[in-house]
């Protein structure tokens, strides 16, 4: 893990969403659908896209795009599957079980996943709109690995920097991490002194007045 991605990792969501609205950029914030279903509570990692269809039948290859695209994962990398809403699973456990090798830390799917039990003996993320029996093949089918995406209605870029946790999943774009990080460090710091101020009996409204923080 990158020394940037630690940073992000010891964050939380909703102090980077902050800081992206402060600097205009007020997309960056996956919708509430997608839920953390896997076992960590929060992942942090850049993003490795994949772009998927619909589609009404069985390939006579199955899974070739996604297949290759899994192979290609790298060390603290998160998969991040822009899928239409088709009810059937594009992720499931041994996918996870061959990303967790690639040393993928977990997958932001904007779609379904299944074997949700055997993931949950892994120790990799999974943001997801829930859980489907039923196979992708016939149904969904990856067409591009490695371009931009809409995720969650976020474009996300090859290599951008994610952070999911129990509020939902934030984008930060590769060129702008550096500076977000930093801001938002500085934020959270603030929010600790705000926090404190406020056990010890100051008035929500003298607190914010004093620091702009709430």
């Amino acid at each position: 893990m990158d020394d940037l991605t630690a940073r992000l990792g010891a964050l939380y969501s909703a102090v980077v969403s902050d800081v992206l609205d402060d600097v205009g950029f007020r997309h960056a914030t996956m919708a509430p659908a997608l839920h953390g279903l896997g076992a960590p509570a929060r992942m942090a990692g850049r993003a490795a896209t994949l772009d998927v269809i619909a589609v009404d039948v069985v390939p006579d290859e199955r899974y070739t795009v996604q297949f290759q695209a899994v192979d290609r994962l790298r060390a603290g990398e998160i998969m991040v599957v822009s899928a239409p809403d088709v009810p059937s699973a594009f992720w499931g456990e041994l996918i996870t079980t061959r990303a967790m090798v690639e040393g993928c830390v977990g997958a932001v799917v904007d779609g379904y996943t299944r074997d949700l039990r055997r993931i949950r003996d892994h120790d990799f993320g999974l943001w997801a709109r829930g859980t489907h029996p039923a196979d992708s093949a016939g149904r969904l089918e990856a067409v591009r690995g490695g371009v931009p995406v809409t995720c969650g209605g976020v474009r996300v870029e090859p290599g951008d920097y994610v952070l999911a946790d129990g509020d939902g999943v934030v984008v930060v774009p590769a060129a702008m991490a550096a500076d977000v990080v930093a801001a938002a460090e500085e934020k959270a710091r603030t929010e600790d002194t705000v926090r404190e101020t406020l056990r010890a009996g100051a008035g929500i409204v003298e607190t914010y007045d004093r620091y702009g923080v709430m």
